[in-house]
């Protein structure tokens, strides 16, 4: 099973998914996490059920995240990728509702109706969002101001970012998990910058240093 001793153990999975090696790399991650939390590894997901729920958004899926579904479904990444159910236009969700004293800004106001959420941050009630023309991601953040930020270019790049971020689980035995934290989070801030790392991660002790 894939353990964390020093900081090159940590894998990079791809740069876009569909590069050559980008099942082998993925699926030794999905695999020493679902082993390491005693879970069961997520059925692929089906192109009719894409296309069906394609068909009910009314616009299509990141080609990415397309290719991912198709090839580990709602498999574990660190963060919780939800349901077919679940996706939806964030307007729709009532996160993004006034009443929860959200103040967005005329910029915010503009990029909302184009967000379809597809992912929970770490089970505190921000989520990750397409952008339905782009593609791009969003971070919907119902904490803190700016509550709408543009966090990748592509979805490859946050599935990538929560693949590394996850093996933080993942740590030898005369490791700490402190430690491979620190180095993971010193990966992904070469990939996005500082900025972007603590919207994302802003409770992480690293953070506060």
């Amino acid at each position: 099973m894939l353990q964390i001793n020093k900081k090159e153990d940590i894998i990079i999975p791809f740069d876009k998914i569909g590069d050559d090696d980008w099942k082998i790399k993925t699926s030794q991650i999905i695999e020493a996490l679902a082993t390491n939390w005693n879970d069961e590894l997520k059925d692929p997901i089906s192109t009719a059920e894409i296309s069906a729920l394609e068909t009910r958004l009314g616009t299509m899926l990141p080609e990415g995240l397309n290719l991912f579904y198709q090839t580990f479904g709602l498999a574990n990444i660190g963060e919780e990728l939800q349901d077919f159910d679940t996706i939806g236009w964030l307007k729709d969700t009532g996160a993004a509702d006034p009443e929860y004293g959200l103040d967005f800004t005329p910029e915010e106001n503009e990029l909302l109706p184009y967000l379809v959420t597809f992912s929970d941050c770490l089970g505190n009630g921000n989520m990750f969002c397409f952008h339905s023309q782009t593609k791009e991601i969003y971070f919907f953040d119902h904490d803190e101001a700016p509550n709408i930020i543009k966090m990748f270019n592509t979805v490859d790049a946050y599935i990538k970012g929560c693949l590394i971020f996850a093996q933080a689980d993942l740590f030898g035995e005369n490791i700490a998990q402190e430690d491979v934290d620190k180095w993971n989070e010193e990966i992904i801030e070469e990939l996005i910058g500082k900025d972007k790392l603590r919207k994302w991660r802003y409770f992480s002790g690293w953070e506060k240093e």
